[in-house]
């Protein structure tokens, strides 16, 4: 690994362009770029409302953005404690492997611990090998038992009953 002066920082108003282009390459390397409405009205009005429905980690390298994580809160009945859902976690692909992943981690884990949460979750491709090893090399557990369910768009409504 290099030994390069990471900055791993919260995201402001003035970073949603940078985020969205964030969302945009993660959905185009998780291969749904076709699924991606994001906006940045849409992003603004729950990243910064208040409280905020989601937050952002951004890593920086000589002042240049080179990752991301979005998370949020989440709760545990079983642990009966706060957790945090990490839902995309996305390094440009020339930086990858030198610690920006691990240090964007690493933040998470620090704001876990100092607000009390159980755990930290995700999920992960399991077409993603290398995603897979590095989530393991950080002490993760992959939870083969587990599926995600989804229901969303029109599913909700029949759902619903509207």
């Amino acid at each position: 690994m290099a030994n390069l002066d990471i900055k791993v920082r919260e995201a402001e108003l003035a970073d949603l362009e940078v985020i969205l282009a964030f969302i945009s390459q993660k959905s185009e390397f998780d291969g749904c770029k076709n699924l991606l409405v994001a906006t940045a009205d849409k992003l603004q009005q729950t990243l910064f409302c208040k409280p905020p429905l989601v937050r952002v980690l951004l890593a920086e390298i000589a002042g240049k953005t080179v990752g991301f994580a979005l998370f949020y809160s989440s709760y545990s009945s079983l642990l009966t404690q706060p957790c945090l859902w990490l839902d995309d976690l996305f390094v440009q692909a020339p930086m990858r492997g030198m610690g920006v992943g691990t240090a964007l981690l690493k933040y998470l884990a620090q704001i876990a611990q100092s607000t009390n949460c159980g755990r930290i979750e995700w999920t992960v491709n399991t077409g993603n090998a290398p995603g897979i090893a590095f989530y393991e090399k950080q002490g993760a557990r992959i939870l083969e038992n587990i599926r995600v369910c989804r229901i969303d768009g029109d599913g909700i409504g029949l759902l619903a009953g509207t």
